[in-house]
C-alpha cells in the first residue's frame, strides 16, 4: 500500500487550521468587528485602507533592496506618500464623505420630498434608480479628488521629514550656494597673489 506523505500532511494541517479560523471567526471581537463592518462600512473600508495603504505598503516599499542613495531617497518619498494618502483618506472618509453619504441616502429615500421630478421618471423606470445612486456614489470622491491630492501632497512632506530625515538633504544644498560666494572671494584675491609672483626682487 502507497502512502503519500504530501496528502497526509494536508489531512494533518487542515484541521488545525480551519480550528484556528473557527476560534477567530467566532470569538466576541470578530463578532463585534463584523457588527460594525455592516452598519459603517464606509469607514470600515477606509480603516481597512489605513491599515493595508499606511502601514503594510510602506513597510514593503522599504524592506525592499535599493542599489544606490538616489533609490533609497525614491523608497522613502514613495513610502511616506502612501502614509500620508492612506491617512487623509481615512480623515476624509470618517469625518467628510460620512455626513455627505447620509445626506444622499436620505434624500434617495424620499425622493417624493427632496427630487419630485427624479421621483416621477424613476417610477416609470425603473432601472434608473440604481444609474442614479451609483453616480451620486461617484460624486463626494469627485469633489473632494484635488482637496485630497493637495493634502496628500503637503502632508507627505513632513512624513518624509519625520521618518526618513529628509533635513539632511539642506546641506549640500548650502554647500552649493556657499560654492559661487567662495569663488567670488578667490577671484578678489587673485590680484593680490598676482602681485607675489615671482618671490623678491
Amino acid at each position: 500500500m502507497a502512502i503519500n506523505p504530501v496528502g497526509a500532511m494536508q489531512k494533518a494541517t487542515q484541521p488545525q487550521f480551519t480550528g484556528v479560523v473557527d476560534t477567530v471567526v467566532g470569538s466576541k471581537a470578530f463578532e463585534k468587528v463584523a457588527e460594525f463592518a455592516g452598519s459603517n462600512s464606509a469607514t470600515f473600508n477606509a480603516a481597512s485602507s489605513l491599515v493595508m495603504a499606511g502601514v503594510l505598503r510602506p513597510l514593503t516599499i522599504m524592506a525592499l533592496p535599493a542599489k544606490n542613495e538616489q533609490e533609497q531617497k525614491n523608497k522613502g518619498n514613495a513610502a511616506a506618500h502612501a502614509i500620508a494618502s492612506a491617512v487623509i483618506g481615512f480623515a476624509i472618509t470618517s469625518t467628510v464623505m460620512k455626513p455627505i453619504s447620509a445626506g444622499l441616502k436620505k434624500v434617495m429615500g424620499n425622493t417624493d420630498k427632496y427630487l419630485p421630478k427624479l421621483s416621477e421618471k424613476m417610477k416609470s423606470n425603473p432601472t434608473l434608480e440604481k444609474n442614479v445612486n451609483k453616480v451620486l456614489s461617484f460624486g463626494p470622491d469627485i469633489l473632494l479628488a484635488v482637496p485630497r491630492a493637495l493634502l496628500t501632497s503637503k502632508l507627505s512632506g513632513y512624513v518624509n521629514k519625520a521618518l526618513f530625515g529628509k533635513k539632511k538633504d539642506a546641506a549640500p544644498a548650502q554647500q552649493a550656494q556657499q560654492a559661487p560666494v567662495v569663488a567670488q572671494a578667490q577671484e578678489s584675491q587673485r590680484p593680490v597673489l598676482d602681485s607675489f609672483k615671482g618671490g623678491t626682487k
